[in-house]
């Protein structure tokens, strides 16, 4: 009994991973975002940030693929979770940031780019406005920096950033940019095997020919849309291994490296 009690914040936070894992239409890494605040999702700060990060990809996902002229109900509800999130906590940071001499600037900062979403979203400038939501979904993580998270935890942030910033690039299209990035995607890949089982080589290797195959894409200027399908199958590569390191972090019997022989 005591053991599945010690297991129970661990169990809490795969099970919201696997509930909640992002669709390939999504822009935000909300996995990522409940991870980070797993260790008490029912703090105000913890549901504050996930209501603006679930709304900020909601708001994503419809305007990749625009199927209206109207998004208004989306673009509210964004305004009204960052509303919330903002009057509570702008000016007066969650305990674990209470160190964070820049805190102020990121909130203010965060605002900035919200009201540039909107006036592009209101003068029907979509792609755009995904655009800016992506740019802004690879900052989420500077709200945690001063969290003390994990090594492990700050090589996710890391990747994640990294890997919208890269969707980011292929779809402006600014191809140039996303091959100068690959570089720190392929190091995110190594410092995720470091962490990872022997019997996840095939899955790695899975990883490194995406990675391969948009490079080549990249340099042939196939069509944004088209790398960006590869890109998807990527992003989803990643959030794999993620879940391994985790599951392999959380209940060490389950990674046959550390099984005793």
């Amino acid at each position: 009994m005591k053991l599945f009690k010690g297991l129970q914040p661990a169990i809490l936070a795969l099970s919201l991973i696997i509930v909640f894992c992002p669709s390939s239409l999504k822009g935000c890494d909300d996995t990522l975002v409940m991870l980070l605040t797993s260790q008490n999702p029912a703090s105000e700060f913890s549901k504050a940030i996930r209501s603006f990060t679930t709304a900020l990809t909601n708001l994503g996902s419809v305007l990749k693929v625009p199927a209206k002229d109207n998004f208004d109900n989306e673009l509210n509800q964004v305004m009204e979770a960052w509303l919330a999130f903002s009057t509570r906590y702008m000016t007066n940071p969650p305990e674990e940031a209470r160190n964070d001499r820049l805190w102020q600037q990121k909130t203010a900062d965060t605002a900035r780019f919200i009201g540039e979403i909107r006036k592009l979203v209101h003068n029907s400038q979509f792609s755009e406005a995904h655009d800016k939501i992506l740019d802004l979904s690879g900052r989420i993580g500077m709200f945690f920096e001063s969290f003390g998270v994990s090594d492990e935890k700050q090589l996710f942030i890391k990747t994640s950033t990294n890997l919208t910033n890269f969707e980011r690039l292929i779809l402006i299209p600014d191809y140039e940019a996303a091959i100068r990035l690959i570089p720190q995607v392929r190091s995110n890949l190594e410092e995720f095997k470091k962490l990872l089982s022997a019997s996840l080589t095939a899955d790695c290797a899975t990883a490194e020919h995406l990675i391969g195959k948009i490079e080549a894409d990249l340099a042939a200027r196939v069509r944004p849309t088209d790398i960006d399908a590869t890109f998807q199958e990527l992003k989803n590569s990643f959030e794999a291994l993620r879940s391994q390191i985790l599951m392999h972090e959380w209940f060490p019997a389950l990674n046959p490296n550390n099984q005793e022989k």
